[in-house]
């Protein structure tokens, strides 16, 4: 789903860059331009991000959305 629409930023997305390192959500910033516009995106981008360190796996991370 898309997380940041100013970006067309997907869940997905952030899973990744979290297996790529990302921790912050500036960390997100840098790398996929997050909260750069409107910022009404950055509670969710900060949610899937915490979801995706949380995942015991990538692949369960792939399959957990980040949002109830």
């Amino acid at each position: 789903m898309y997380v940041c629409v100013c970006r067309a930023v997907t869940d997905r997305q952030i899973r990744e860059a979290a297996m790529r390192g990302a921790r912050t959500l500036r960390d997100l910033r840098r790398e996929l331009g997050i909260a750069r516009e409107c910022g009404s995106c950055a509670a969710c981008a900060r949610d899937c991000l915490r979801a995706a360190h949380a995942a015991p796996t990538a692949s369960a991370s792939s399959r957990q959305s980040c949002v109830a």
